[in-house]
């Protein structure tokens, strides 16, 4: 009789060590949108927690648009970033996209989102970092 055969024990064995928590992939163009959306929101409305980009892009005639310390500058940003951004304008769209953010390695991340999503801040080390930078350039 063929040996291969023989034993299905080894077959058999239960595995009992648990499979490890599944992380959240995004795409590079995900990434894109996330690291630009907090970037605007950087740029725009520093002490705003990352949630509220939702009602920065969408134009309802929210009070952030009669902010008198806008610049010139600031207004070219906001509609830039309404004209890249424009698939993300519903919160549930954005939310799913932080969630997924948050639980890539910090390593992939060029920006800090505190865990009740309140703040968020750019990194100030790492190789990643520089994606700030190229967003900068960008959006000017």
């Amino acid at each position: 009789m063929n040996t291969l055969f023989q034993s299905s024990a080894q077959w058999s064995t239960p595995v009992d060590t648990p499979r490890p928590a599944k992380r959240a992939t995004l795409s590079a163009g995900q990434l894109l949108d996330i690291e630009l959306g907090l970037f605007l929101l950087s740029q725009l409305l520093p002490t705003a927690p990352p949630d509220i980009l939702p009602n920065l892009l969408h134009d309802n005639g929210s009070t952030f648009l009669d902010r008198p310390t806008w610049t010139p500058k600031q207004h070219k940003l906001l509609n830039r970033g309404r004209m890249l951004l424009s698939h993300i304008q519903q919160s549930h769209v954005w939310s799913a996209l932080l969630d997924a953010y948050t639980t890539i390695p910090d390593r992939l991340q060029a920006y800090d989102i505190s865990n009740d999503r309140c703040r968020f801040s750019e990194k100030t080390v790492g190789f990643f970092r520089n994606r700030i930078i190229t967003l900068r350039q960008m959006a000017s």
